[in-house]
């Protein structure tokens, strides 16, 4: 058996479970993601933390400090506390969602040369709306992400095996 076709349909496979996981458990997926980032931005912040302490003196060394210091937090804080990332990366997305919803209205509001700004308004109005859901449930914006890149691995791990199969026929 060629080593090609046998990595080929192992890696499907593989996309395939993370796709199937990623819908029927979305928090838990997250759950291990924020983890994982954590553990990412505590070891850099170390890193950057002790490269600031070996630099030569001066504002550079302090900026490059506190970003390390900054980073050590943020990844203890996912590390001990998935949920409290979890709600924040949640508020994030949704004021990310406000500002985007109140931007869109806006500008459909200004372009009056445009025939179909309505539709752009309305999209704003679907971004306002779905922000201020995800300010009172942070935690579905997190989830409903999850999900989504779920559906994305499923059909992408399908695909990706029966391109093995068919390629495993040659």
């Amino acid at each position: 058996m060629d080593s090609e076709k046998i990595l080929a349909i192992v890696s499907s496979v593989v996309i395939l479970l993370f796709g199937i996981i990623s819908v029927t458990a979305p928090s838990a997926v997250f759950d291990f993601l924020v983890l994982l980032v954590g553990i990412i931005f505590l070891v850099l912040g170390v890193l950057t933390a002790g490269l600031a302490l070996s630099a030569e003196g001066g504002t550079p060394k302090m900026i490059l400090l506190g970003s390390g210091l900054i980073s050590v937090l943020i990844g203890l804080l996912a590390i001990i506390s998935p949920y409290v990332a979890t709600i924040a990366i949640g508020y994030l997305i949704a004021l990310w969602l406000v500002l985007n919803g109140v931007m869109t209205i806006a500008y459909a509001a200004s372009i009056s040369w445009e025939k179909h700004r309505i539709l752009t308004g309305i999209g704003g109005v679907i971004s306002l709306l779905l922000g201020i859901y995800l300010f009172i449930n942070p935690g579905a914006g997190t989830a409903l992400i999850i999900l989504i890149l779920g559906i994305f691995f499923v059909i992408s791990g399908v695909i990706s095996l029966i391109l093995s199969l068919f390629y495993w026929k040659k």
